[in-house]
């Protein structure tokens, strides 16, 4: 009895361990929360979306950003129909750890974003430049728009 008793204590010591360790997320689904964000979205233009219940996920992420798919748990992406500069992004991430490096990824897409609007007019230039990055329990926001900060707000209320 005695040593049932051992080896159950043992094996809950080893899963209490190995859940405390490392940057495990647990983050929220971005497709239903990127539903949630689109929903509010009302003085954004035509929106297309991808997002990671696709077949083609993982290449269609390579839209967005040159991150590691393999890191990412889900994600949603709408962006707008005519090419303007109005977008947005929401990633939940499988590590917690990785928060930092996707962030600096996102902000390397805002770059190439800034460049493309140069074609379009300073105004579409100036609300790339705006752009708001956040993160929260595993999960990236990226919002770029008039009303980017509106779709911030309905972000953060969803994950809480």
């Amino acid at each position: 009895m005695k040593k049932i008793g051992s080896i159950f204590l043992i094996c809950l010591l080893a899963v209490c361990c190995l859940s405390a360790c490392g940057g495990s997320s647990r983050a929220a689904d971005a497709v239903s929360v990127g539903k949630k964000v689109m929903e509010s979205a009302s003085g954004f233009p035509e929106m297309k979306t991808i997002d990671s219940s696709e077949k083609d996920a993982d290449i269609n992420f390579t839209t967005l950003c040159d991150f590691d798919y393999d890191r990412v748990s889900s994600y949603y992406y709408a962006y707008s129909a005519d090419g303007t500069a109005p977008e947005f992004a929401i990633v939940s991430l499988k590590d917690n750890d990785d928060t930092a490096d996707l962030m600096s990824s996102l902000k390397d897409h805002v770059k190439t974003r800034e460049g493309t609007m140069q074609e379009y007019s300073p105004d579409q230039v100036e609300m790339v430049s705006n752009y708001i990055l956040t993160q929260q329990n595993g999960t990236v926001g990226l919002f770029i728009g008039k009303g980017a900060a509106e779709l911030e707000k309905t972000f953060k209320a969803a994950l809480k």
